[in-house]
């Protein structure tokens, strides 16, 4: 009975692992901060695809409740591979910890994407001019917002509307970070 706007965050988070695991990557890490309802079903995704792929460890998963930044991101960096050095791959939950992840990564030599692969998620502005270009989910976030305010007006002047759930769907943007 909600009406909707939106995307499947479990399926965007599946596809990009997906793209991940068709690059040879299978030690791919998942790492989130500020671990809202649409970061958890990213995380979902992540799972499913790992699982349904025989190489899910939950090892993997840096999970932060705190607030996202570059400055976690490229701790989140330092830390996974830290303790994971097999990691070949980390996708992070939005693309302001991956662009973090990708300037700790120069800063301290790891070559991307020979050595890991980083993925990040929104496609932020500056995300297409990382060094190298990072790969990430690019989200309609403004037709969702269009959409969702003309469907609450709808609604508020007591109008029927069509469509009670509208998917808006998603796109890979697969850039040389991977």
């Amino acid at each position: 009975g909600v009406h909707s706007v939106g995307f499947s965050q479990r399926d965007a988070g599946r596809a990009i692992v997906q793209h991940l695991l068709q690059g040879g990557r299978r030690r791919i890490a998942y790492a989130a901060g500020q671990l809202d309802p649409r970061v958890m079903m990213r995380l979902e995704g992540y799972r499913e695809a790992l699982r349904a792929a025989g190489c899910h460890d939950p090892a993997l998963e840096l999970l932060v409740p705190g607030p996202t930044s570059m400055a976690l991101g490229g701790r989140q960096f330092e830390d996974l591979l830290a303790r994971h050095p097999d990691v070949d791959a980390i996708f992070y939950c939005n693309d302001d910890l991956a662009q973090g992840a990708l300037l700790a990564a120069l800063r301290n030599g790891v070559e991307v994407p020979r050595r890991v692969a980083i993925a990040g998620f929104n496609d932020l502005g500056g995300s297409d001019q990382m060094l190298p270009p990072l790969t990430t989910v690019r989200t309609p976030r403004r037709e969702i917002g269009e959409r969702a305010a003309a469907m609450l007006l709808a609604l508020m002047r007591g109008e029927t509307v069509a469509e009670r759930t509208v998917d808006l769907g998603f796109e890979l943007m697969a850039r040389q970070s991977s």
